[in-house]
C-alpha cells in the first residue's frame, strides 16, 4: 500500500494506555515530500496558523553522529533502521482526516509540502525522536547526489572514459536504493511542545538514561514548572481518571474530521484554553514560560483580563484547576439531560460523533467562558460536587439538542453562552446596560 497518495498519510492507529498515535511505513523520498530535518523549535501557531517559533533555542544535533549515519548508509548497501521515526502533525497541517476501520487517512495542507521547497520555509511536521537519522539520510542523499554532478561534468569533460560511466551508474543506483529503503514512522497528532517532550524522554529512557536538562534544552523548555505543563498534567489526570467528565474522550482522532466538522476535544486545544486562564494572551504565555510561578502574581501594567487560573498557578496550587475543571464538567454532564433523561454530554456511540454542541469544541469554549463568569462574578473559593448546581440548574430549559439553533460553530457558541448567560443573570430585556438580550436576538435573526 502507498502511504502517501494525494497529499494524504495513511496509517494505523494505535492505543497504549489512554494514549494515540498513528504508524506507518514510508520511503525515504516520500518521507522529504512532508518533513525535514530543522534546528529551529516550533513552540505553537498564531491566530492566523503562522508558526511561531522560540528565537532563543535551536535543537541542535551532533554533526559527527549524523555523518557516521550517512557513512553507514553509503557505504553499507544492507544499511537499516529497523525503529521507528517519531513524527508530530499539528492540526495547522491538517485539510482532512478520516478513520476507516483498519487505518487512518490524513490529508496535509497543500501549504506544507509548498513551504519545504523554499529556502527558509516552515516546517509543519517535525522531528520528535529520530532527528539524526533524518539529518544522517539527508546529508547522505546530498553527498551522492554531489558526487553523481561531478561524474556528469568529468564525463562531458572526458567522455571516453569507461570508468567514470561505470561509477556514475553505480552512483544513481545507490541513490535509487536510498530513496526506495522504507522506515516505520510513528506520528503523534496535535500535542503541545511539553507533550512532545515527555515523549522524547519516555522513548530515550528506556534504551538510555537522558538528563531531563538534554530533554529541555533539546526542545527549548525550561526544567522549572510552566504554564504550559501543567496544563498538560491537568489534562492527562482529567482523561485518565474514570470518574473525570473527561475521561477517554480528549482525543484528536476519531469517527471522520474535517475543517468544516468539529471533532472530539483535542489535547492541544483544552491545553491552549487553559493556559489562556493563566496569560494573559498567547504572547505573554510564551513569556511566562521562563518566569518563576510567583512572579506571576504580579500582572502586566494595564492588563485587566480575569485569570482565574492565574493565582493558583502562582501560588503553587494546580490541583485547583484540574478540580474546578472536574466539578465544574460533571455538574454539566449530570445536570443538561434530554426528555429521556440521557446527558447531553455523553457520546450515543463509540465513534465519538457529536449530536449536539455541548460535544464540540466551540460548545467546551462556550461552557469554559461561562464557568470563568462564574468564577469572576460570584468569587467562589471552595469547590465540591455541589458548588456549580445553583448556576447550571437555571440552565436546565435550554435544548441544547437543538442544532439549528445552537450550530456547531462560532455562531452556535455565542448563542450557547448568551443563552446560558441570561438564564443564569437575567436582567431587565430594557435595561440600556445590558446588551446581552439585544445581541443574542440578532444573532438569532441571522
Amino acid at each position: 500500500m502507498n502511504n502517501l497518495i494525494n497529499n494524504k498519510i495513511i496509517g494505523f492507529p494505535i492505543f497504549q494506555n489512554q494514549q494515540d498515535f498513528i504508524v506507518g511505513k514510508f520511503s525515504i523520498s516520500q518521507i522529504f515530500k512532508f518533513t525535514r530535518y530543522t534546528s529551529r523549535i516550533l513552540n505553537s501557531f498564531d491566530e492566523e496558523g503562522k508558526p511561531l517559533y522560540n528565537n532563543e533555542i535551536q535543537r541542535e544535533i551532533e554533526n559527527p553522529r549524523a555523518n557516521k549515519i550517512a557513512d553507514f548508509l553509503i557505504e553499507d548497501p544492507e544499511a537499516t533502521f529497523p525503529t521507528n521515526i517519531v513524527l508530530h502533525i499539528p492540526k495547522e497541517a491538517i485539510e482532512e482526516q478520516k478513520e476507516h476501520q483498519n487505518f487512518v487517512e490524513i490529508k496535509i495542507k497543500q501549504q506544507v509540502f509548498e513551504e519545504l521547497n523554499k529556502a527558509n520555509g516552515d516546517i509543519y511536521i517535525t522531528v520528535i525522536d529520530g532527528q539524526h537519522r533524518v539529518r544522517g539520510i539527508e546529508i547522505a542523499l546530498k553527498r551522492i547526489k554531489d558526487e553523481i554532478n561531478n561524474l556528469i561534468s568529468d564525463i562531458n569533460k572526458y567522455p571516453s572514459k569507461i570508468d567514470l560511466q561505470e561509477k556514475l551508474a553505480f552512483k544513481k543506483q545507490r541513490l535509487s536504493d536510498l530513496e526506495k529503503i522504507e522506515l516505520v514512522v510513528s506520528f503523534f497528532i496535535d500535542k503541545t511542545i511539553e507533550y512532545q517532550a515527555m515523549i522524547f524522554s519516555t522513548i530515550n529512557r528506556t534504551q538510555k538514561r537522558v538528563s531531563q536538562s538534554l530533554v529541555y534544552d533539546l526542545f527549548g523548555l525550561d526544567l522549572d514548572d510552566t504554564p504550559q505543563k501543567t496544563a498538560i498534567q491537568a489534562i492527562i489526570a482529567l482523561n485518565g481518571h474514570k470518574t473525570s467528565p473527561f475521561y477517554n474522550r480528549i482525543k484528536f482522532y476519531g469517527g471522520d474530521y474535517s475543517n468544516d466538522y468539529s471533532p472530539p476535544l483535542s489535547q492541544a486545544t483544552m491545553a491552549k484554553s487553559i493556559v489562556n486562564l493563566i496569560s494573559e494572551n498567547l504572547r505573554e504565555s510564551e513569556r511566562d514560560r521562563n518566569r518563576k510561578r510567583n512572579e506571576l502574581k504580579t500582572r502586566t501594567p494595564g492588563s485587566n483580563k480575569f485569570l482565574p487560573f492565574r493565582k493558583y498557578y502562582a501560588n503553587n496550587q494546580d490541583e485547583y484547576i484540574s478540580d474546578i475543571m472536574f466539578y465544574y464538567f460533571n455538574c454539566v454532564k449530570s445536570t443538561f439531560k434530554n426528555e429521556q433523561g440521557t446527558s447531553y454530554w455523553e457520546f450515543r456511540d463509540s465513534t465519538l460523533k457529536p449530536t449536539n454542541i455541548l460535544q464540540t469544541t466551540v460548545g467546551y469554549e462556550a461552557l469554559l467562558n461561562i464557568l470563568v463568569d462564574i468564577l469572576e462574578k460570584e468569587k467562589l473559593t471552595e469547590f465540591n460536587v455541589n458548588v456549580f448546581t445553583p448556576f447550571l440548574d437555571k440552565c436546565k430549559k435550554i435544548d441544547f439538542g437543538n442544532t439549528n439553533l445552537y450550530t456547531f460553530n462560532n455562531r452556535g457558541k455565542k448563542i450557547l453562552y448568551l443563552s446560558m448567560s441570561l438564564a443564569i443573570w437575567e436582567t431587565n430585556k430594557l435595561d440600556s446596560q445590558d446588551n446581552r438580550y439585544k445581541e443574542l436576538m440578532e444573532l438569532i435573526k441571522v
